[in-house]
Protein backbone atom coordinates (compact mmCIF):
# COMPACT_ATOMS: atom_id res chain seq x y z
CA UNK A 1 0.00 0.00 0.00
CA UNK A 2 1.52 3.21 -1.03
CA UNK A 3 0.28 6.31 0.76
CA UNK A 4 1.00 10.42 0.37
CA UNK A 5 2.02 11.49 3.95
CA UNK A 6 0.10 15.14 3.84
CA UNK A 7 -3.38 13.42 3.29
CA UNK A 8 -5.56 12.37 6.16
CA UNK A 9 -8.49 9.90 4.81
CA UNK A 10 -11.13 9.11 6.76
CA UNK A 11 -14.20 6.05 6.15
CA UNK A 12 -16.98 6.52 8.10
CA UNK A 13 -19.56 3.27 8.01
CA UNK A 14 -22.56 2.86 9.76
CA UNK A 15 -24.85 -0.18 8.75
CA UNK A 16 -28.71 -0.65 9.62
CA UNK A 17 -31.09 -2.96 8.77
CA UNK A 18 -33.31 -2.26 6.35
CA UNK A 19 -35.50 -5.10 6.43
CA UNK A 20 -34.80 -8.34 8.45
CA UNK A 21 -33.17 -10.17 6.02
CA UNK A 22 -32.87 -9.17 2.58
CA UNK A 23 -30.70 -6.05 2.63
CA UNK A 24 -28.64 -3.27 4.65
CA UNK A 25 -28.76 0.64 3.98
CA UNK A 26 -24.65 1.67 4.50
CA UNK A 27 -23.77 4.95 5.17
CA UNK A 28 -20.65 6.16 3.86
CA UNK A 29 -18.43 9.42 4.34
CA UNK A 30 -15.15 10.09 2.69
CA UNK A 31 -12.84 12.85 1.53
CA UNK A 32 -12.10 13.37 -2.23
CA UNK A 33 -8.54 13.96 -2.69
CA UNK A 34 -8.77 15.17 -5.75
CA UNK A 35 -10.74 18.54 -4.40
CA UNK A 36 -7.39 19.76 -2.53
CA UNK A 37 -5.32 22.65 -3.94
CA UNK A 38 -2.19 21.40 -4.79
CA UNK A 39 1.02 23.88 -5.31
CA UNK A 40 3.60 21.20 -6.81
CA UNK A 41 4.51 18.03 -6.75
CA UNK A 42 7.91 16.42 -4.99
CA UNK A 43 7.97 13.09 -5.58
CA UNK A 44 5.34 11.24 -4.26
CA UNK A 45 4.63 14.01 -1.54
CA UNK A 46 2.07 16.44 -2.72
CA UNK A 47 2.92 20.07 -1.17
CA UNK A 48 -0.75 21.48 -0.67
CA UNK A 49 -1.57 25.10 -0.67
CA UNK A 50 -2.01 26.29 3.03
CA UNK A 51 -5.27 25.86 4.72
CA UNK A 52 -6.68 23.78 1.59
CA UNK A 53 -9.31 21.09 2.19
CA UNK A 54 -11.08 18.20 0.85
CA UNK A 55 -14.55 18.05 -0.30
CA UNK A 56 -16.76 15.84 1.94
CA UNK A 57 -18.89 13.81 0.37
CA UNK A 58 -21.56 11.20 1.88
CA UNK A 59 -24.16 8.97 0.60
CA UNK A 60 -25.88 6.11 2.01
CA UNK A 61 -26.02 2.63 -0.42
CA UNK A 62 -28.86 -0.22 -0.38
CA UNK A 63 -26.88 -3.48 -0.62
CA UNK A 64 -29.32 -6.61 -1.37
CA UNK A 65 -27.98 -9.30 0.64
CA UNK A 66 -28.87 -11.99 -1.71
CA UNK A 67 -27.49 -10.04 -4.53
CA UNK A 68 -24.26 -10.18 -2.56
CA UNK A 69 -24.74 -13.90 -2.45
CA UNK A 70 -25.45 -14.36 -5.76
CA UNK A 71 -22.52 -12.57 -6.88
CA UNK A 72 -20.53 -14.13 -4.80
CA UNK A 73 -21.82 -17.97 -6.12
CA UNK A 74 -20.98 -17.41 -9.44
CA UNK A 75 -17.85 -16.46 -9.12
CA UNK A 76 -14.61 -18.90 -9.07
CA UNK A 77 -14.46 -22.37 -9.91
CA UNK A 78 -13.98 -25.72 -8.07
CA UNK A 79 -10.71 -27.05 -7.44
CA UNK A 80 -11.76 -30.30 -8.47
CA UNK A 81 -12.11 -29.38 -11.65
CA UNK A 82 -8.53 -28.85 -12.37
CA UNK A 83 -7.28 -32.40 -11.64
CA UNK A 84 -8.35 -34.65 -14.41
CA UNK A 85 -7.11 -38.11 -15.90
CA UNK A 86 -6.35 -38.88 -19.64
CA UNK A 87 -4.55 -41.66 -22.55
CA UNK A 88 -3.65 -39.53 -25.19
CA UNK A 89 -1.81 -35.92 -25.85
CA UNK A 90 -5.23 -35.78 -28.09
CA UNK A 91 -7.44 -36.10 -25.00
CA UNK A 92 -5.58 -33.90 -22.64
CA UNK A 93 -6.29 -31.18 -25.28
CA UNK A 94 -9.60 -31.52 -25.39
CA UNK A 95 -10.19 -31.80 -21.51
CA UNK A 96 -7.99 -28.45 -21.13
CA UNK A 97 -10.02 -26.69 -23.96
CA UNK A 98 -13.41 -27.74 -22.15
CA UNK A 99 -12.02 -26.73 -18.63
CA UNK A 100 -11.27 -22.96 -20.27
CA UNK A 101 -14.41 -23.07 -21.60
CA UNK A 102 -16.20 -23.98 -18.19
CA UNK A 103 -13.83 -22.01 -16.53
CA UNK A 104 -14.67 -18.22 -18.94
CA UNK A 105 -18.55 -18.82 -17.78
CA UNK A 106 -17.79 -18.34 -14.11
CA UNK A 107 -15.15 -15.23 -14.51
CA UNK A 108 -11.85 -17.34 -14.53
CA UNK A 109 -9.43 -17.07 -17.25
CA UNK A 110 -6.84 -20.36 -17.84
CA UNK A 111 -3.72 -19.62 -19.37
CA UNK A 112 -2.68 -21.30 -22.50
CA UNK A 113 0.10 -23.68 -19.90
CA UNK A 114 -2.99 -24.93 -18.56
CA UNK A 115 -1.84 -24.51 -14.76
CA UNK A 116 -1.96 -20.81 -14.26
CA UNK A 117 -5.77 -19.18 -14.01
CA UNK A 118 -6.47 -15.42 -13.48
CA UNK A 119 -9.29 -13.25 -13.02
CA UNK A 120 -11.73 -12.68 -16.34
CA UNK A 121 -12.04 -8.77 -16.56
CA UNK A 122 -14.57 -8.48 -18.90
CA UNK A 123 -16.75 -10.90 -17.49
CA UNK A 124 -16.76 -10.02 -14.34
CA UNK A 125 -17.72 -5.85 -14.72
CA UNK A 126 -20.11 -6.73 -17.24
CA UNK A 127 -21.92 -9.32 -14.21
CA UNK A 128 -21.54 -6.46 -12.18
CA UNK A 129 -22.49 -2.88 -13.53
CA UNK A 130 -26.69 -3.93 -13.31
CA UNK A 131 -26.84 -4.53 -9.76
CA UNK A 132 -24.27 -1.54 -9.11
CA UNK A 133 -26.29 0.81 -11.23
CA UNK A 134 -28.31 2.04 -8.32
CA UNK A 135 -25.05 2.48 -5.91
CA UNK A 136 -23.43 4.34 -8.83
CA UNK A 137 -26.16 6.66 -9.23
CA UNK A 138 -26.53 7.23 -5.39
CA UNK A 139 -22.66 8.11 -5.29
CA UNK A 140 -23.22 10.61 -8.25
CA UNK A 141 -25.72 12.28 -6.99
CA UNK A 142 -24.32 13.00 -3.52
CA UNK A 143 -21.61 14.95 -6.07
CA UNK A 144 -23.53 16.60 -8.09
CA UNK A 145 -25.46 17.85 -4.47
CA UNK A 146 -22.02 19.14 -3.53
CA UNK A 147 -21.44 20.81 -7.05
CA UNK A 148 -19.67 18.16 -8.84
CA UNK A 149 -21.07 18.90 -12.58
CA UNK A 150 -17.94 17.67 -14.74
CA UNK A 151 -16.63 14.40 -16.22
CA UNK A 152 -13.29 14.76 -14.16
CA UNK A 153 -14.82 15.75 -10.79
CA UNK A 154 -17.43 13.06 -10.91
CA UNK A 155 -14.53 10.55 -11.73
CA UNK A 156 -12.96 11.87 -9.06
CA UNK A 157 -15.73 11.30 -6.49
CA UNK A 158 -15.41 7.81 -7.45
CA UNK A 159 -12.04 7.26 -7.29
CA UNK A 160 -11.83 8.58 -3.93
CA UNK A 161 -15.04 6.91 -2.58
CA UNK A 162 -12.97 3.17 -3.64
CA UNK A 163 -9.84 4.52 -2.46
CA UNK A 164 -11.57 4.69 0.96
CA UNK A 165 -11.95 0.97 1.10
CA UNK A 166 -9.60 -0.59 3.17
CA UNK A 167 -6.61 -2.49 1.41
CA UNK A 168 -6.91 -6.21 2.16
CA UNK A 169 -6.02 -8.88 0.17
CA UNK A 170 -8.92 -11.61 -0.50
CA UNK A 171 -7.47 -15.74 -0.06
CA UNK A 172 -7.15 -16.88 -3.27
CA UNK A 173 -10.13 -19.27 -2.65
CA UNK A 174 -13.09 -19.59 -0.87
CA UNK A 175 -14.94 -23.01 0.70
CA UNK A 176 -18.82 -23.27 -0.52
CA UNK A 177 -21.28 -24.84 0.82
CA UNK A 178 -20.30 -28.55 0.53
CA UNK A 179 -17.08 -27.75 1.82
CA UNK A 180 -15.40 -27.55 -1.58
CA UNK A 181 -12.31 -25.13 -2.47
CA UNK A 182 -13.59 -22.53 -4.87
CA UNK A 183 -10.59 -20.83 -6.93
CA UNK A 184 -11.07 -17.65 -7.22
CA UNK A 185 -7.44 -15.95 -8.11
CA UNK A 186 -7.34 -14.23 -5.33
CA UNK A 187 -10.20 -11.36 -6.32
CA UNK A 188 -14.04 -10.73 -5.13
CA UNK A 189 -16.63 -9.61 -7.29
CA UNK A 190 -17.26 -5.66 -7.00
CA UNK A 191 -20.64 -6.07 -5.01
CA UNK A 192 -19.15 -8.44 -2.64
CA UNK A 193 -16.07 -5.60 -2.23
CA UNK A 194 -18.53 -3.08 -1.71
CA UNK A 195 -20.52 -4.87 0.42
CA UNK A 196 -17.47 -6.24 2.90
CA UNK A 197 -16.03 -2.52 2.08
CA UNK A 198 -12.69 -3.99 1.36
CA UNK A 199 -10.34 -5.14 -1.33
CA UNK A 200 -7.23 -5.39 -3.17
CA UNK A 201 -5.85 -3.55 -5.96
CA UNK A 202 -7.94 -5.38 -8.72
CA UNK A 203 -10.79 -6.07 -6.75
CA UNK A 204 -11.18 -2.34 -6.18
CA UNK A 205 -10.19 -1.48 -9.51
CA UNK A 206 -13.26 -4.06 -10.96
CA UNK A 207 -15.67 -2.09 -8.29
CA UNK A 208 -14.54 1.40 -9.71
CA UNK A 209 -15.07 0.34 -13.37
CA UNK A 210 -18.39 -1.32 -12.66
CA UNK A 211 -19.63 1.67 -11.07
CA UNK A 212 -18.53 4.42 -13.31
CA UNK A 213 -19.54 2.21 -16.25
CA UNK A 214 -22.89 1.51 -15.28
CA UNK A 215 -23.55 5.04 -15.75
CA UNK A 216 -22.14 5.26 -19.18
CA UNK A 217 -19.59 8.04 -17.25
CA UNK A 218 -15.98 7.13 -18.36
CA UNK A 219 -14.48 4.14 -20.69
CA UNK A 220 -11.95 1.86 -18.63
CA UNK A 221 -8.96 0.24 -18.98
CA UNK A 222 -6.46 -1.19 -17.17
CA UNK A 223 -3.32 -1.17 -16.69
CA UNK A 224 -1.33 -4.34 -15.57
CA UNK A 225 2.34 -4.04 -13.90
CA UNK A 226 4.17 -6.61 -12.59
CA UNK A 227 2.00 -7.91 -9.44
CA UNK A 228 -0.16 -4.13 -9.24
CA UNK A 229 -3.27 -2.99 -11.42
CA UNK A 230 -4.18 -0.08 -11.70
CA UNK A 231 -6.97 1.70 -13.76
CA UNK A 232 -6.85 4.33 -16.68
CA UNK A 233 -10.04 6.45 -17.81
CA UNK A 234 -10.50 7.81 -20.66
CA UNK A 235 -10.50 11.71 -20.48
CA UNK A 236 -8.41 14.71 -22.13
CA UNK A 237 -5.67 14.94 -19.98
CA UNK A 238 -4.31 18.07 -17.94
CA UNK A 239 -0.77 19.05 -17.37
CA UNK A 240 1.00 17.07 -15.15
CA UNK A 241 -1.30 14.05 -15.67
CA UNK A 242 -0.01 10.68 -15.98
CA UNK A 243 -1.20 8.88 -18.88
CA UNK A 244 -0.78 5.49 -20.92
CA UNK A 245 -1.20 6.66 -24.79
CA UNK A 246 -3.24 3.60 -25.98
CA UNK A 247 -4.91 2.77 -29.67
CA UNK A 248 -4.33 6.82 -30.12
CA UNK A 249 -6.14 7.74 -26.93
CA UNK A 250 -5.33 8.97 -23.48
CA UNK A 251 -5.80 6.92 -20.51
CA UNK A 252 -5.29 8.69 -17.53
CA UNK A 253 -3.84 6.53 -14.56
CA UNK A 254 -6.00 5.85 -11.62
CA UNK A 255 -4.43 4.54 -8.44
CA UNK A 256 -7.41 2.79 -6.39
CA UNK A 257 -5.46 1.09 -3.63
CA UNK A 258 -4.93 4.31 -1.53
CA UNK A 259 -5.47 7.70 -1.39
CA UNK A 260 -4.06 9.27 -5.02
CA UNK A 261 -5.61 12.19 -7.17
CA UNK A 262 -6.36 11.04 -10.25
CA UNK A 263 -3.84 11.44 -12.93
CA UNK A 264 -1.13 10.54 -10.47
CA UNK A 265 0.48 7.52 -9.58
CA UNK A 266 3.49 5.90 -7.20
CA UNK A 267 6.65 6.88 -8.74
CA UNK A 268 7.48 3.00 -8.12
CA UNK A 269 4.85 2.20 -10.55
CA UNK A 270 5.12 5.06 -12.93
CA UNK A 271 8.86 4.08 -13.72
CA UNK A 272 7.61 0.32 -15.04
CA UNK A 273 5.19 2.33 -17.06
CA UNK A 274 8.15 4.99 -18.60
CA UNK A 275 9.60 1.87 -19.62
CA UNK A 276 6.67 0.29 -21.08
CA UNK A 277 6.62 -2.90 -18.66
CA UNK A 278 3.25 -2.62 -18.94
CA UNK A 279 0.22 -4.88 -20.37
CA UNK A 280 -3.46 -2.79 -21.21
CA UNK A 281 -6.85 -4.92 -20.72
CA UNK A 282 -9.11 -3.47 -22.50
CA UNK A 283 -12.82 -3.49 -21.20
CA UNK A 284 -16.20 -3.63 -23.54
Amino acid sequence: MFRINTILLTLFLATTQATAISSTHTSFVWNDINTREVIRWEGDIAVVQQGTSMQELSCRIKIDDSDVDFAIHSFGIPKSWTSFSYQTDEELVQKQKELKQNAAKHGISMHDDGNRFSVHYDWVISKSKRSLQDAAKTIRSSARRNGYRSKRELVGAFTAFVQSLTYRIPADHRMNDEGEKILTAGAMMPLETLSKQWGDCDSKCMLFASLVQSIDLVDVCFIVINDHIFAGVQMRAQQDDHVVRYKNKDWILVELTDSWPIGRVPTNHLNGVILGNYEVVELQ
